[in-house]
């Protein structure tokens, strides 16, 4: 057995037991009372094993059935790789301004004196260790109303149970909070207890079975309206083309959001695979708080840092798929020839690009943007990276790259000024940053866009568009009910 530590005073090497012997678990959390003790603080203890390789939805659903506490999940299906959790080991819960900032530091103290276990070399690489999964709101400073109860400005949630795997290799890491005082075989035993039951559900679940088109047309009926009626919407966007053209900024995005019902619950699980199995190049996740779920499939990454590596991408301007491989040709190259669409783009571009060369070394800009075909809407998209400089993580980047252009507007303070005012609609964590940061510097975090907050059989829906100075009102709602169509196809809803 190889055992990693962080360097701390409390870390001694030893090899130990089998993972699954209780022995092992005894051994390690007795370390981390003795070493709690000594600092007068908890310590966390993190284990990561090797397991075979499972859909991530099946661990999701299983993880419901296991009754651990709220789950979290993330996939994206083009990358093969996925981190489902459930329960909490510990969280860090933020407010104001500073939510990524303070949650950053939190992380950095939780790290400190962790005693982090590998027990093996066969493990995904991207994600092994410790894992914090969540998200911010989109702006701290709008008024919050209890639609978003249980979503604070900032939150980041250490599970007590992460799946995570990648093309070929799948592991568990179990992660405890350990106290001077807590009773440490107690603690193994309940542990080895979880493991138990999730091995005896494992190896009696049946694997998941892919949703076909046949299935998918066989759509409920929803009842959908307006949080807004569409018409005050369009007024909005005519009053925002006004204020562009009297030099107030360059570019705003409004949002607008729909409610969504029906006569039974929404089924989450069916949402994540609907959604996994239609849109395999976006983010497809899930945090539940609750009896609520925040859910959608993004296809926009903020930002994602892997070995000393920093990516990210613009993504600005829309346009729809077409009827025929005709027509989506001439819609796609209307939309590389747009006008409003390009400059829209650019602005996004710049702004990132400022923003990562206070944290790069270097910054690297793709030659001209490209087609993002999703399955029902195309965008505009470029890629951007840049080397990070030593002591910088994907926090601070997402402290700098939030709200880019295509999701707040240019530039950035005016526009959100105007969103603040006219804009009516509490966005909550719409449009903010989702993901996950991990010990060793890696970490992905999307644009949390073609999303909704589900609870029972209701469910709101959120979707924006980028004005400019030309923009039509009638056309921006169109598009506005394109993007809508995402989640409204995920939750089973008539297409």
């Amino acid at each position: 057995m190889d055992i990693a530590f962080t360097d701390n005073a409390c870390n001694t090497n030893h090899s130990g037991s089998p993972l699954y012997d209780r022995d092992h678990f005894v051994t390690t959390f007795q370390q981390a009372t003795e070493c709690a003790a000594q600092l007068g603080r908890q310590i966390l203890v993190s284990i990561t094993f090797p397991m075979a390789v499972y859909d991530p939805q099946l661990l999701f659903t299983i993880f419901h059935h296991l009754n651990l506490g709220d789950r979290f999940f993330w996939s994206r299906s083009a990358d093969e790789r996925a981190l489902v959790g459930v329960g909490q080991a510990t969280t860090i819960v933020t407010t104001g301004p500073e939510r990524v900032a303070t949650a950053a530091a939190a992380w950095r103290e939780l790290r400190q004196h962790a005693i982090i276990e590998k027990v093996s070399a066969d493990l995904p690489a991207y994600t092994s260790g410790p894992v914090l999964l969540g998200g911010f709101t989109f702006d701290t400073l709008t008024t919050h109303t209890s639609l978003w109860e249980g979503f604070p400005d900032g939150l980041l949630i250490l599970p007590y149970l992460l799946f995570h795997s990648d093309e070929d290799k799948a592991a568990l890491t179990i992660n405890a909070l350990i106290g001077a005082d807590d009773a440490f075989e107690q603690r193994a035993d309940n542990v080895v207890g979880t493991l138990r039951q999730l091995a005896l559900a494992l190896q009696a679940s049946q694997p998941a079975t892919a949703v076909s088109e046949d299935e998918a047309r066989q759509a409920s009926e929803l009842a959908v309206h307006d949080l807004l009626p569409g018409e005050q919407w369009k007024k909005q966007v005519a009053r925002a083309v006004e204020k562009i053209r009297a030099g107030a900024f360059e570019k705003v995005v409004l949002a607008r959001g729909v409610q969504v019902a029906q006569e039974e619950d929404f089924d989450v699980d069916g949402t994540l695979q609907r959604l996994s199995q239609s849109y395999p190049g976006a983010y497809v996740f899930a945090i539940q708080r609750g009896k609520r779920y925040f859910v959608g499939a993004t296809p926009e990454r903020l930002v994602c840092s892997e070995d000393g590596q920093i990516q990210t991408m613009a993504l600005a301007g829309s346009a729809p798929r077409g009827a025929t491989a005709e027509e989506d040709q001439r819609f796609g190259e209307e939309l590389l020839k747009s006008e409003k669409n390009q400059g829209e783009h650019n602005f996004v571009v710049t702004t990132i690009h400022d923003a990562l060369s206070t944290l790069c070394s270097r910054v690297w800009v793709a030659d001209a943007p490209r087609l993002l075909k999703l399955k029902n809407i195309q965008h505009l998209e470029t890629p951007i990276m840049g080397n990070l400089k030593p002591g910088h993580s994907i926090l601070e980047a997402i402290e700098d790259l939030h709200p880019t252009p295509a999701v707040g507007g240019y530039p950035r303070i005016p526009a959100l000024a105007s969103i603040r005012e006219d804009e009516h609609l509490d966005r909550g964590w719409y449009a903010g940053p989702i993901g996950w940061i991990g010990t060793g510097g890696n970490g992905e975090f999307a644009v949390a866009l073609r999303s909704g907050l589900v609870e029972g059989h209701q469910a709101t829906l959120f979707a924006g568009c980028g004005i400019v100075a030309d923009s039509d009102p009638e056309s921006e709602y169109q598009e506005s009910c394109l993007k809508l169509q995402v989640m409204l196809r995920g939750l089973g809803g008539e297409m």
